[in-house]
């Protein structure tokens, strides 16, 4: 979320939302599910065991940006100033009922650092690779050259 831009969706009264990343958790459960002849109690967690880069289809990105843009304006509601920076919505998706989300993590996690070299999505808004440290240091930048690094530091 940059709070230095225009708005770029509706739901949104400032900043704008860039998607940089997708990536797929992989769990101890997932594996079980793959394959396992028998399911082995022990088993039976949800750890994270890592994550995996992952390009949404297309028609999915118009629907996972709102429920961005949706976060971003409700945190604004929540606190002052909001969310500002990456930050990573965590979800799950149903053929009939679309996308939940289900946690959000107003940081750096791994939907937002798995691309160093830039993203599938980072070309879209930008003509050079970028990737999550390239971007905050470019909006640090931009702040500070306006005069507005009130805007992302308190």
């Amino acid at each position: 979320m940059s709070p230095l831009e225009r708005p770029n969706l509706p739901e949104l009264d400032y900043g704008r939302i860039e998607l940089l990343g997708i990536d797929r958790r992989l769990e101890v459960i997932d594996e079980i599910y793959r394959g396992l002849p028998e399911i082995i109690e022990e088993y039976m967690d949800y750890t994270v065991t890592g994550n995996v880069p992952a390009v949404v289809r297309e028609k999915f990105i118009v629907e996972i940006l709102h429920a961005a843009g949706r976060v971003a304006s409700a945190s604004r509601k929540l606190f002052n100033p909001g969310l500002i920076g990456p930050f990573c919505l965590e979800m799950v998706y149903h053929p009939r009922r679309g996308f939940t989300v289900f946690e959000v993590s107003a940081r750096i996690v791994a939907g937002t650092n798995l691309y160093p070299l830039g993203s599938p999505y980072s070309p879209y808004y930008y003509d050079e690779p970028m990737s999550m440290g390239r971007r905050i240091a470019r909006e640090i930048r931009k702040a500070l050259n306006r005069g507005m690094l009130d805007q992302l530091v308190y």
